[in-house]
């Protein structure tokens, strides 16, 4: 049974006649990656839009693709606008007599949000259902780098309108730093990061959580969750470079992908 919405995402004052009668979203909720209706005179639940496959795409909008949608609000006319979390992206959903459309709103002249301070997050110990947990021997290395090496198949490519991107999480507090906290990777699916650990008596972790965003050529764009869990041991110092080499591998039967290891060289 589906469950009920947030009062605050009822459309309007109309009564249920004429919101039916205008196919409004009456009484939305979300999916993974579609937003449905239910009707208040019929009460037939619809799809209004996205395919129920997690992904990026702007198209009719049961073609179109959404990741997590967790708002909704009608700014008039059958227009609403909808939070899509995990793309990072406002989304418009236009109803007019012809049926439905998504795209992505465009916020020009809109300022970014503030940095966020640097300080370094304890490691969570839970992970959404779909992340990827990658397990890694970081050695015993003191200080040195840690480079991200993400690649997609051919036919594939990084999306634009969505950056992938990365945090850092470290445990115990103040035994590991690794900078930069977050940021995102290049277009190459690339970063690099610096780390120094205050002793070497005592092991420690840091944890790199990545969200990937690729598309395939023309088509549906996909959406990856994946957590290195760099452990580093103790001992006589060794010095050497990390470097975590994964591609990404998309499954057809879901629309989902996983990650899968392609190398690691210490």
């Amino acid at each position: 049974m589906a469950p009920n919405p947030p009062p605050h995402q009822a459309c309007g004052h109309r009564s249920p006649k004429e919101r039916a009668d205008r196919h409004l979203l009456s009484h939305p909720w979300r999916a993974p990656g579609q937003i449905k209706k239910l009707d208040p005179v019929t009460k037939k639940v619809t799809t209004i839009a996205g395919t129920g496959r997690a992904g990026y795409k702007d198209d009719d909008a049961l073609s179109a693709q959404l990741s997590e949608p967790a708002g909704l609000v009608e700014v008039g006319e059958g227009r609403f606008l909808v939070a899509d979390t995990n793309n990072s992206a406002i989304r418009s959903i236009v109803l007019n007599e012809r049926g439905a459309e998504v795209r992505t709103l465009d916020l020009t002249g809109v300022q970014p949000p503030s940095p966020k301070p640097k300080a370094l997050r304890r490691l969570r110990r839970r992970l959404s259902a779909d992340t990827n947990v990658i397990n890694v021997d970081g050695g015993s290395s003191m200080e040195g780098y840690v480079s991200l090496a993400i690649s997609v198949p051919d036919g594939y490519h990084f999306s634009k309108e969505a950056r992938s991107k990365f945090d850092v999480e470290t445990e115990p507090a103040n035994a590991i730093e690794i900078e930069p906290v977050n940021g995102s990777l290049n277009s190459d699916g690339q970063a690099s990061l610096k780390f120094k650990r205050t002793s070497s008596s005592s092991s420690s972790t840091g944890r790199i959580n990545c969200k990937v965003y690729y598309c395939k050529e023309d088509e549906v764009c996909l959406y990856q969750s994946v957590a290195f869990d760099v452990k580093f041991q103790e001992g006589v110092p060794s010095p050497a470079p990390i470097t975590l080499a994964y591609t990404v591998v998309p499954r057809d039967n879901s629309g989902s992908s996983q990650l899968m290891a392609a190398g690691k060289n210490l």
